[in-house]
């Protein structure tokens, strides 16, 4: 466990707070790239270093292949070939690792395996194929299939990371829609002009004005930010340079 001491020493106050708390549950708040990782991977070997619990008895899920690939060799780095006995897994394989091993239980006995890179791509594809003709995603390149096709399963993997459903997902599409269309005829009045500081006052109004159009609570989803908040913070920062100026 020396490497352990060693990355430990690199945490702060927080972080370690959450690595040392063995019992219950912990909540960590952090955005991308602040260690959320690196504080997981210590806090699994202080459990182990700290208690007589089994490897084989820790589960950890996270979202994608990836992640789960970076917490193994973290893991591994730290404690060792014991870090392949912990459960590290995508909540979609593990689902399926606990449906193959109890099979009597599901779809008749039935094996399923997660969908890999290549069944995810042709799934994709037949549903292209059935859209209307006229759909703008149905553009199509000789060589390179459908355009928006690989845009389209990227966008599933951050829906994904996010934590959003489809149903969820339409509800933000569809009350941004209904943002824009509201919004587009006051944005238009202001900006048939050419710009300049002069607008300030009018690009108040307007924030004033946006601000009354009803949309979706942006606290109804986790990491949600409405169009309506974007747009209205971007005018306002505009606002506040040109004022600088």
């Amino acid at each position: 466990m020396g490497k352990f001491h060693e990355r430990y020493e690199n945490l702060n106050d927080e972080q370690r707070l959450a690595v040392d708390t063995i019992d219950g549950p912990v909540l960590v708040v952090a955005g991308p790239g602040s260690g959320k990782t690196e504080l997981l991977s210590l806090r699994i070997a202080n459990i182990l270093k700290q208690t007589d619990v089994s490897p084989s008895s820790i589960l950890c899920l996270t979202f994608t292949d990836a992640a789960a690939v970076n917490m193994r060799k973290r893991l591994a780095s730290i404690i060792g070939d014991e870090a392949y006995k912990v459960a590290i897994h995508t909540f979609h394989s593990f689902g399926t690792e606990i449906i193959n091993q109890n099979p009597q239980y599901f779809y008749k006995g039935a094996i399923y395996t997660a969908a890999d890179d290549l069944m995810r791509y042709e799934i994709l594809e037949e549903i292209f194929e059935n859209l209307k003709h006229d759909s703008f995603f149905k553009s199509y390149h000789p060589d390179q299939g459908y355009t928006y096709l690989r845009d389209a399963i990227n966008r599933i993997g951050e829906l994904k990371k996010a934590g959003l459903n489809p149903d969820e997902f339409k509800k933000i599409v569809l009350s941004n829609k209904e943002f824009l269309d509201q919004a587009n005829v006051l944005i238009v009045e202001v900006f048939a002009n050419r710009v300049n500081k002069g607008m300030i006052p009018n690009i108040r109004n307007l924030i004033e004005s946006l601000q009354e159009i009803p949309v979706l609570d942006s606290q109804t989803f986790k990491n949600y930010r409405s169009l309506k908040e974007i747009v209205i913070l971007s005018l306002d920062e505009a606002c506040v340079l040109a004022e600088e100026e």
